[in-house]
Formats: C-alpha cells, sequence, structure tokens
C-alpha cells in the first residue's frame, strides 16, 4: 500500500506539471526542454514497472469498463509507428511519436489511479487549484502586461493574457474546457459555502480572462456551444426535487451577478484591440462562408476579411491543403507528425501547422486512426451521458455525475476548441479532461456493476 500510495503522489504531481508545462522547465538543447512534467512522467512509468516486476499478480482490472479505449490507443501507436516507413521527415515523425505515447499514457492514468469517488475527489481538488493559479496569472498577466519566458509575448507589453502557455488561444482553450467543471461544480457536489465562494469567484475571474484572450473560437463558438448544452442537460441531470422555482431563480442570479462582474472588470482591463477582435466573430463566420477553392500552384492575395484579418482564409487554406496531403497518400495519412514538413511546399499559407486537432488526426494518421478516433469519442460522450442522467432508483454517486456532466460539455465544446490551438498533440489539458472522462466512465461503470446484485437481491 505503501508503493501505490508513493505513485498516487506521483500521478498527482505529473498532472500539476502537465498543466503548467515548458514554464516549469530548464532548455538543454535547440528543440529540447527538459521539464518538470517529462521528469515526473518517467519516474511514474519507472515506478509502475518495477512495482509490476515486483507483483506481478497486480492486475489492470480498472482499465477493463475502458477496454476499447486502451486498444484503440495501442493500435493507434502501432499505426502511427508503420508510418515512419513513407514519412518524409523522420526526425519529425519520431518526435511526434514520442509526444503521443506520452499523452496517451497520461491520458490512460486517470482510469488506472482514480480509482473510487474520493479518488475523484481528491485529483479534482488538485486540477481546481492548478486551474486557480491558471486564471488568477492570467488576470495579473492582462494588469501588469509583465509574460513568462515561454509566452509569445514575453519581454513585449502585449494585453494578451497566456499565463502558462505559449500563446492565448491556447490559455483560452484551457479556460472553456475547465470553466463547465466549475459551473456544474456549484451546484451538483455538496461543499461548504466558502468553497462554493472560491469556486464562483475563480469562475468569474477565467470567464474574464476568456474574453480578454481575444479568442474568437472559444467566444464566439465554444462558450455559447457548452452554455446551450449545459442548459440542455439541466433538467435531465438535476433531481426534480431541486428544481423549484426558488432554486432557478438563484441560479438566475447568480448568472446575472457573474456576467455584471465580467463586465466591470473586461471594462478596465479589456483593450480597444481586443474589443474590435472580439467585435468581428460575425465578420468570422462570413468568412467561413466565403470561397474554400484554392489553387495548387501560387495564388493571387486573397480578398479582404470581413473579419479583419487573414487568419481565417489562412486556416481555410491549411484545412484544404491537408485534405489534398490526405489524398496523395490515398487517405493512409501522410505519417505522424509530417503534417508540418510538407506544408512548408503547399500554397496560399505562410503557416505549417495544420491549427485544427480533428484535420491533424486525419491528415497526419489517415482515416485508419480518423474514423474510430471518431466513433470512440461519440462512444465516450454517450456514455457519459448515461451517467449523467438522474434516471432510475440507484443513480451514480453526486461526484461521478458530477465529473460525467462537466466532461460532457466540456468535450462537445472541444468540437470547435479543438480549431484553435496550433497542435493538440502536446496540449495536455485536451488529454487530461479525455482521461478524466474515461475515468469517470470507468468508475460508474463499477458502480452499476456493483448495483445489480442488489437489484437481484432486492427483487
Amino acid at each position: 500500500m505503501t508503493g501505490q500510495r508513493q505513485l498516487n503522489r506521483l500521478f498527482h504531481l505529473m498532472v500539476v506539471c502537465a498543466v503548467l508545462g515548458p514554464t516549469l522547465g530548464v532548455p538543454l538543447l535547440p528543440g529540447f526542454r527538459l521539464t518538470c512534467f517529462r521528469v515526473v512522467f518517467f519516474l511514474l512509468v519507472a515506478g509502475l514497472i518495477i512495482r509490476q516486476v515486483r507483483h506481478p499478480s497486480l492486475a489492470f482490472s480498472q482499465l477493463i469498463p475502458v477496454r476499447w479505449y486502451v486498444v484503440f490507443f495501442a493500435g493507434w501507436l502501432i499505426y502511427g509507428g508503420i508510418s515512419l516507413a513513407w514519412v518524409g521527415h523522420l526526425e519529425l515523425g519520431l518526435k511526434y511519436m514520442a509526444f503521443l505515447m506520452m499523452m496517451l499514457l497520461l491520458c490512460l492514468s486517470f482510469p488506472y489511479f482514480i480509482r473510487s469517488s474520493g479518488g475523484i475527489r481528491q485529483t479534482s481538488r488538485i486540477l481546481f487549484g492548478v486551474f486557480f493559479v491558471l486564471v488568477v496569472f492570467g488576470l495579473v498577466e492582462s494588469i501588469t502586461l509583465w509574460h513568462l519566458p515561454v509566452s509569445r509575448y514575453f519581454g513585449e507589453d502585449q494585453p494578451y493574457p497566456t499565463s502558462f502557455f505559449t500563446n492565448q488561444n491556447d490559455f483560452a482553450t484551457a479556460i472553456t474546457l475547465g470553466l463547465p467543471f466549475l459551473v456544474t461544480a456549484l451546484y451538483m457536489i455538496p461543499m461548504r459555502r466558502w468553497n462554493r465562494s472560491v469556486v464562483y469567484a475563480t469562475g468569474v475571474v477565467a470567464l474574464g480572462c476568456l474574453l480578454m484572450t481575444g479568442s474568437r473560437s472559444n467566444n464566439g463558438f465554444v462558450l455559447p456551444l457548452a452554455g446551450l448544452v449545459w442548459g440542455l442537460l439541466i433538467p435531465f441531470t438535476v433531481e426534480r426535487r431541486k428544481l423549484t422555482r426558488a432554486n432557478l431563480l438563484k441560479g438566475a442570479g447568480l448568472l446575472l451577478l457573474a456576467l455584471l462582474l465580467v463586465h466591470q472588470l473586461t471594462s478596465v482591463l479589456l483593450s480597444q484591440h481586443t474589443r474590435d477582435k472580439l467585435g468581428s466573430t460575425l465578420g468570422v463566420i462570413q468568412d467561413l462562408q466565403g470561397s474554400w477553392n484554392f489553387r495548387e500552384e501560387g495564388g493571387e492575395e486573397p480578398n479582404q476579411a470581413v473579419s479583419g484579418d487573414q487568419s481565417i482564409h489562412t486556416r481555410k487554406a491549411l484545412i484544404m491543403n491537408g485534405l489534398r496531403l490526405l489524398h496523395q497518400s490515398r487517405y493512409l495519412g501522410v505519417g505522424a507528425g509530417n503534417i508540418e514538413y510538407y506544408m512548408q511546399k503547399m500554397p496560399e499559407v505562410g503557416k505549417t501547422n495544420i491549427h485544427n486537432w480533428w484535420a491533424e488526426v486525419l491528415v497526419n494518421f489517415g482515416v485508419v486512426v480518423f474514423i474510430p478516433y471518431i466513433l470512440l469519442y461519440f462512444l465516450l460522450l454517450y456514455r457519459l451521458w448515461r451517467l449523467a442522467r438522474v434516471k432510475g432508483p440507484n443513480p451514480p454517486s453526486p461526484w461521478i455525475r458530477w465529473g460525467a456532466v462537466s466532461s460532457l460539455v466540456a468535450l462537445i465544446g472541444y468540437f470547435f476548441g479543438g480549431m484553435s490551438p496550433s497542435t493538440a498533440i502536446h496540449f495536455t489539458p485536451m488529454w487530461i479532461v479525455l482521461g478524466f472522462a474515461l475515468a469517470v466512465v470507468a468508475m460508474g461503470s463499477r458502480e452499476e456493476e456493483a448495483s445489480l446484485p442488489r437489484r437481484r437481491d432486492a427483487t
């Protein structure tokens, strides 16, 4: 038990370091940074191997409820390794595969280490502490205009908060992934009034930071979608006895107060440039509705974008070029991590990252990986929905239902959120939410199995 306790501590430390990212690290070689996450990750892997050697009888039964995801992740790694045989740049492929292996293991570590409602509670508290640090530093950053060395704006007086991330889009995506967990915790988890006030205040600051990032995809698409899904889920995920007029009015009042506080916060800290950028969100929709025909050879200067910049035109060109590369690869993918290598030779763009996680998986690994990835993603959403519903005589415990509702909203919002970061292969907040969702599903499945004998005895 002592060894397992030490491994649990390493797991939680790894999660903290994963979110805080390259800030906790030092550059050793050109293009390589030794981070705290990588050190703790390999210590944890080594500890698991040693423990398994000393105690061969230890099983991985806690992964059985999510075994198809384990099988898929293993297949993904195998196919990625095979794809190295036809990559154009082997070094990029090996680097990408190293990231993929680490992120998949990070993801699976959640259902492995979180084995009870107490584990969900402990891990959630740690993740909340990290999220609190992220958004509070983002607020300080907006006030002082001082950025960390890992930020693209380090040494510049730029109004965009990036917190512990490289750019503001990554920070904004991390916020939209975390906000559903805060909002639902306010009414689904029993907690003291002081703790509830801290969670509420953190949500307000997070929403203010989200606006100050100026991320149009997260503010204009992810946030409304997540809010809509959350509102639609309330009648199905909250006990009927709690859906009283008094509680609904109280919730509406707290929501209105949060909006007023965010308005006051951003009226002081939101720069005019960010206001103009957010105001052009509708122009983004018009840009998306524009022509998607990009010539393969050369090209004229793009028409003036309605949104005020050419970022949407660039992203459209990246996707179309990526689909051309996919077709040229006979839909098998260009090989792990080789989008950037081939994108350098493609017209119409000055960027190499495809800036779309879904397209990144498709173009790198082809339909062989993309189709099962999407199917399992939707299966995960369905299983979360089943756990989130208030149905039957023995619904899951409050912590599992909270985790299911929060993960469901966050992962649906990520349909658009995944189009914001330049790449998500090492975007740890996404992998952590995915892993947390798998842990919730595994826990919920075990609770359902444990309740079956009791139901039979009752009948």
